[in-house]
């Protein structure tokens, strides 16, 4: 996958990333919501950073793919979001069945140049997810969302076939932050915006 369609996942460990190769991932909690394939296309009026330059020259097109799985424990209400076998912590908004994971983490940006210190991604992952019925109500596309509120339908919740958990629409912000030693180039922070939409892969029992 090329760098610059990576964003999301410059921000996970090294060995994170290695420990998902060794063994089959164990999700957080009791409750596996799904295991879903993203698309995340760029936001470009909503997005301040360059995309032919500029301090941040890897966003380039803002068009790549993900998959990640979402998990609850249905005891003490935690909620994780897990990609590449790393779990990073999320909340969970019933009422408008919205998923939220925000994670910050050091970045190593070729345009900031060579010693720089202190440079990191910030980034929001903000997603409703959505039942088979209320998917149906939109057609199976995110763009058919309602400006407001959701779509007819039942709230997704476990079913004798699983959790019914069929697509996730938000967003996903990217924010650049410069580093703080003199040799760095990049000065100025900027924000990626990118649309998601995501399809729940059924996948042993995900």
């Amino acid at each position: 996958m090329p760098a610059s369609r990576r964003l999301l996942l410059v921000s996970l460990p090294v060995l994170a990333i290695a420990v998902a190769c060794v063994s089959e991932t164990v999700y957080p909690g009791d409750l596996t919501i799904g295991t879903f394939d993203f698309h995340a296309q760029a936001n470009w009026p909503r997005t301040d950073c360059k995309a032919d330059g500029g301090d941040f020259n890897r966003l380039v097109d803002g068009g790549f793919d993900f998959a990640g799985t979402f998990s609850r424990d249905s005891t003490d209400g935690g909620v994780w979001f897990t990609i590449e076998g790393f779990s990073r912590k999320a909340t969970f908004d019933a009422p408008v069945q919205r998923y939220v994971t925000t994670h910050r983490a050091a970045a190593q940006l070729a345009s900031c140049g060579e010693g720089c210190e202190g440079a990191e991604i910030d980034e929001t992952m903000s997603v409703v997810v959505l039942s088979d019925s209320q998917d149906r109500a939109i057609g199976s596309r995110c763009n058919n969302m309602p400006d407001a509120g959701l779509p007819d339908g039942s709230v997704p919740g476990p079913t004798a076939n699983g959790y019914d958990a069929e697509r996730a629409c938000g967003e996903l912000r990217v924010t650049f932050l410069p580093g703080k030693s003199t040799q760095c180039k990049c000065t100025v922070s900027c924000t990626a915006v990118y649309g998601l939409e995501g399809k729940r892969r059924f996948n042993g029992g995900q």
